[in-house]
């Protein structure tokens, strides 16, 4: 069993737009990532070190037709991302993480 952080999916490397440039054009000030385990069980427990709240938390969903699967998560942010780190999470790309959940989806491990 494993706790993993990754960068939100779908967010670029840079972020180097000036504040109000980013207010314009409504784009975060800093980059999202997602806190996965291989169990929720195990999610929430290390959630709880964190001091995160249930009702941070996004159920996964298995895939339908065209759509991909969704690991169970806390969407965190850069200093939360540390200290999970801290406390023992893996930090792995988004890559890593769609190849694991993908591996889970076709029966190979547990989704959450």
């Amino acid at each position: 069993m494993a706790v993993f952080v990754h960068k939100m999916e779908g967010q670029g490397r840079g972020f180097a737009l000036t504040g109000g440039e980013r207010a314009r054009r409504h784009l975060p000030s800093a980059p999202w990532f997602l806190l996965t385990a291989d169990t929720d069980e195990e999610l929430h427990a290390f959630a709880a070190k964190l001091g995160l709240t249930r009702i941070m938390f996004k159920p996964g969903k298995q895939a339908l037709p065209r759509q991909k699967p969704e690991a169970a998560r806390y969407p965190i942010t850069i200093s939360e991302r540390d200290r999970a780190i801290s406390l023992g999470a893996t930090l792995i790309t988004p890559r890593e993480a769609a190849q694991m959940l993908q591996q889970r989806s076709s029966g190979i491990g547990y989704i959450t």
